[in-house]
């Protein structure tokens, strides 16, 4: 019972920490564009490999990455897992002032819980981003009908997409694992421009809060096996199918007085995820030694989005890493004790801006210790990362991240029943 009532405080605990801090975020420029940033980092074992783990798979750690992988969690035993991400960006190029070039957050990122159900049925179900969006800019722009007149418009937003999920896998004939994740996106995002005139009185406002909402689904597989005594593989691979974000926007526009020229509540589709697919490969020696890579498609394009600014297209990102096990004999057992990992990315965004491919490229190291002690373990992750570019007066990001994730295991009430 006091483990039981442990278990339930810890979960508790970290719930309230999520609620307080998912909503916070970094000045992201690109962010205004589309539904903002898609998060593309997982905050679990994989972060050191710059997130390279559709073909991972762990006894101990939930690997989101691919809902396959759900199947290889240790027999009776359940995991919770948080992750905490502290970031660090500074902004360049020829919009950007030189007296406020820099932002930094500390924000909670990801909760997650596991349990292998049966002998060969893994399950977890957890929180995380979906996408972020949070800009604060200043644009010049002409004022219509007007020859020469320069405006002001002032950009601001903030919001966000978060995603709950149930994940399941199941293993069969000892090689293949098969998964699906069942998520609920859900979300709001609020947006401001204000246009002003010289002396900085304001012309007019407009303001839209948006309510987004829809199902995701996500289907994975791995296949794994041994070559001699000494190496092991895994294959993966992921697919999600196009879906729809619903939303229900309420619009405002307020005239230099703050009277109200015009108010309209709206129910559309708001945007459409693509379908997405992954591929992924993972070799292993003595199991001290894993090499990963993995390679990710979205296909924006079929959106046929395109403005005389910007248009959608599709984003591509090419991941790989390194994992050293540090490892101890018990009882002819080997225990993990320690691991160090090193990765690399590169990839395209689905945004094209003034004729850009908006790119995203970067590197990461890790370390982690597993306790012998207590339940817990911890890593901690170092990120450095270009994204942007400073061709056509665009922006260019260099962000600087550090991650934090604990995972919490502990065995779970059986009644009575054992697996091999």
């Amino acid at each position: 019972m006091k483990q039981m009532n442990r278990t339930t405080l810890l979960i508790c605990l970290f719930s309230i920490s999520s609620i307080r801090l998912l909503a916070q975020g970094n000045n992201s420029p690109y962010s205004i564009l589309g539904i903002g940033d898609l998060e593309d980092n997982y905050y679990n074992r994989t972060s050191g490999l710059s997130n390279t783990g559709i073909a991972y798979r762990s006894g101990r750690f939930l690997i989101a990455n691919n809902p396959a992988s759900y199947s290889a969690l240790d027999n009776q035993f359940f995991a919770v897992e948080m992750g905490l991400r502290g970031s660090i960006v500074n902004y360049y190029g020829q919009p950007v002032s030189t007296v406020d070039h820099q932002s930094g957050d500390i924000t909670f990122r990801r909760l997650a819980i596991g349990i292998k159900a049966t002998k060969h049925w893994g399950t977890s179900a957890g929180l995380v981003p979906f996408s972020t969006q949070n800009y604060e800019f200043n644009s010049p722009a002409y004022i219509e009908s007007t020859l020469n007149e320069i405006a002001n418009s002032y950009y601001q937003g903030h919001g966000g997409i978060n995603k709950v999920y149930w994940s399941n896998s199941y293993e069969f004939f000892k090689h293949l694992s098969l998964g699906v994740e069942a998520s609920y996106l859900f979300g709001s995002l609020s947006q401001k421009e204000i246009l002003q005139n010289t002396n900085t009185t304001t012309l007019a406002s407009t303001t839209r809060e948006i309510q987004l909402s829809n199902l995701y689904m996500n289907y994975g597989l791995q296949y794994f096996g041994k070559v001699g005594k000494k190496w092991s593989y895994t294959v993966g691979a992921t697919f999600a199918n196009q879906s729809d974000l619903y939303a229900v926007s309420n619009i405002q526009v307020l005239g230099p007085d703050s009277n109200v020229l015009r108010s309209q509540e709206l129910s559309q589709n708001y945007f459409t995820l693509p379908n997405t697919y992954g591929v992924g490969i993972s070799v292993s020696k003595d199991q001290k030694y894993t090499f990963l890579a993995d390679y990710k498609h979205a296909s924006f394009s079929d959106q046929h989005y395109n403005t005389p600014n910007y248009s959608l297209v599709n984003s591509d990102k090419v991941s790989v890493g390194f994992e050293l096990s540090k490892n101890q004999t018990f009882y002819n057992t080997k225990i993990e004790r320690s691991y160090w990992q090193f990765g690399a990315y590169y990839g395209s965004t689905y945004l094209d801006v003034a004729g850009q491919q908006i790119m995203d490229k970067g590197v990461t190291a890790g370390f982690g210790i597993n306790s012998l002690k207590s339940p817990l373990a911890y890593s901690i992750v170092l990120q450095y990362g270009i994204k942007g570019t400073q061709v056509n007066q665009l922006v260019e990001q260099r962000y600087f991240n550090v991650t934090f994730s604990i995972n919490y295991r502990d065995l779970w009430y059986t009644k009575g029943r054992k697996y091999d």
